[in-house]
């Protein structure tokens, strides 16, 4: 696992705090349907809140990216690109955990599309 996307750093690590977001439950089933709109994917299962909803979601974007590599770059760039990493995100990620790590980033990202527009309707 990425040290830098594990629940347990601290939070000023650039996703701790994002992480422990997920333990409240309508975050993280919008980030779910975030995901599943992002990646294209509806068959993307809702965790249960708690502590291992992160590593739970990374697991099941995982299989995913593994599934859009499979197919091609076009099909992975797709995801790169609807998820809406940049380069130097994606290059982070992939340095520090390869597809688990961009995984864990496309989660991240997810979530904070999520808290930003909960934050511009004024409800976080």
């Amino acid at each position: 696992m990425h040290e830098g996307l594990s629940k347990n750093e601290p939070e000023d690590d650039g996703g701790g705090g994002l992480r422990k977001r997920l333990d409240e439950a309508v975050i993280l089933q919008a980030t779910v349907v975030q995901l599943r709109k992002d990646l294209r994917e509806d068959a993307l299962e809702l965790p249960k809140v708690g502590e291992s909803a992160f590593e739970e979601l990374r697991a099941q974007v995982l299989a995913v990216v593994l599934e859009r590599e499979r197919e091609g770059a076009h099909a992975f760039g797709l995801v790169v690109n609807r998820v809406d990493l940049t380069e130097r995100q994606m290059s982070s990620a992939m340095a520090g955990g390869g597809l688990n790590g961009l995984s864990g980033a496309i989660v991240l990202r997810c979530l904070q599309k999520v808290l930003s527009r909960m934050r511009f309707a004024g409800l976080v």
